[in-house]
């Protein structure tokens, strides 16, 4: 038995020949529709990346903006300054030598609260008071002791200000 010759028929030439350029025709229109959607997404991507950098840009100057205003917060809460001073009343009585020697005993005393909390220095200000004027400080060992008063205290963004008056204990 013997297949026909199909290829000299005209009608299966061009069926075959329709096939082929279909396919060609659906390759292309495949690629191109393809090609395009690929496209379309590749600047949607690169769209999407210029905003996340743009948000994560404003992340970072808002998150380092809160975290220096959360570390200058913090420097306010914490005590990281004494200043003590004489008061004008009963103090013209003293010499400036005993003076200096004064505050900067007092200024001893009260070293350990650098870098404390400010509210717990502010609820324990009566055992403030009475650690100061309870003591009496002696200067360069003379046997003069003096007491120290405290006129006012001022506790203002981690500055502890303190004024005193001393006068010699007998």
């Amino acid at each position: 038995m013997r297949i026909p010759p199909l290829y000299q028929r005209k009608g299966y030439q061009r069926f075959f020949a329709g096939i082929a350029i279909g396919f060609i025709i659906g390759w292309a229109f495949f690629l191109i529709q393809g090609g395009l959607a690929h496209e379309r997404l590749i600047h949607r991507i690169d769209d999407q990346k210029l905003i996340i950098t743009d948000l994560e840009k404003k992340n970072e100057i808002l998150t380092s903006d809160d975290e220096k205003a959360n570390k200058e917060l913090a420097k306010k809460f914490k005590l990281h300054e004494i200043n003590v001073r004489f008061s004008e009343i009963n103090s013209k009585k003293l010499s400036n030598l005993t003076r200096v020697h004064l505050i900067k005993a007092v200024e001893d005393d009260l070293e350990h609260l650098m870098g404390e909390d400010t509210e717990t220095i502010a609820k324990s200000n009566t055992l403030l008071f009475q650690a100061i004027e309870n003591k009496p400080y002696r200067i360069d060992d003379d046997e003069q002791a003096y007491r120290v008063n405290i006129d006012h205290l001022y506790l203002y963004n981690g500055i502890l200000r303190i004024y005193i008056s001393a006068k010699a204990s007998e």
